[in-house]
């Protein structure tokens, strides 16, 4: 799923020659952390909204030049891409430049979560876990035989993720008992980081599907 299908192009970006005071006008009608900054159509960068609170309202954009943080998407880039820019950059939203990085629009990051939580391996029913595993002992025919000894059947398998010489695995899996499959992969030497059914109450659900956005920032 590119990010083009959750472009925002309704903000339009300050002048440089537009104060502070317009810059957390925007901020605040658009609920951001940061503002694009444009030379013409050139992207000079992020303007944090800590940035901006620090400085007179009546000080240009063009004065803060010296703060600009450089971070963006491309029209290619993945929702996947996008939260880990937002996890790296603690914010919650991106500029997408086109080619000859000229701004597209941006992305919010509650339009980036609503995309992924419509995604089959999040909304189509059953359990998502996510396991842990060394590299040489990753395989997928045994992830498989591991689920299948539990009745269960997987649906949807990717790699999230290394830590070290560890791989991590999310796992879609069709099961009426989510905590057996989890001891049967721990005895066969995988860490279970992360599991939770998608027929939870729906405040529980949001926060595990939190969560599991922060595992795939790893």
């Amino acid at each position: 799923m590119l990010v083009t299908d959750y472009i925002n192009k309704d903000f339009i970006p300050p002048k440089l020659k537009q104060d502070v005071s317009h810059g957390l006008g925007l901020l605040r009608e658009f609920s951001l952390t940061h503002i694009p900054v444009f030379e013409g159509l050139n992207f000079t960068g992020m303007i944090s909204r800590e940035t901006l609170e620090e400085h007179g309202t009546e000080t240009t954009i063009a004065e803060l030049r010296d703060f600009n943080e450089f971070f963006y998407l491309t029209e290619n880039s993945s929702l996947l891409d996008a939260i880990q820019h937002f996890n790296n950059h603690d914010t919650n939203v991106l500029v997408v430049l086109n080619a000859e990085m000229h701004y597209i629009g941006m992305l919010m990051m509650d339009d980036v979560f609503s995309g992924l939580s419509a995604m089959p391996f999040i909304s189509e029913p059953g359990s998502i876990m996510i396991v842990e595993v060394s590299q040489k002992q990753f395989s997928i025919s045994e992830i498989a035989k591991i689920a299948e000894s539990n009745n269960a059947r997987i649906i949807g398998l990717f790699v999230v993720g290394y830590e070290g010489d560890k791989i991590q695995i999310a796992l879609k899996l069709i099961t009426e008992n989510i905590a057996s499959v989890g001891e049967t992969f721990e005895r066969f030497n995988y860490t279970v980081l992360f599991k939770f059914f998608n027929d939870e109450k729906e405040d529980l659900m949001k926060d595990r599907l939190d969560m599991l956005m922060k595992y795939l920032d790893i």
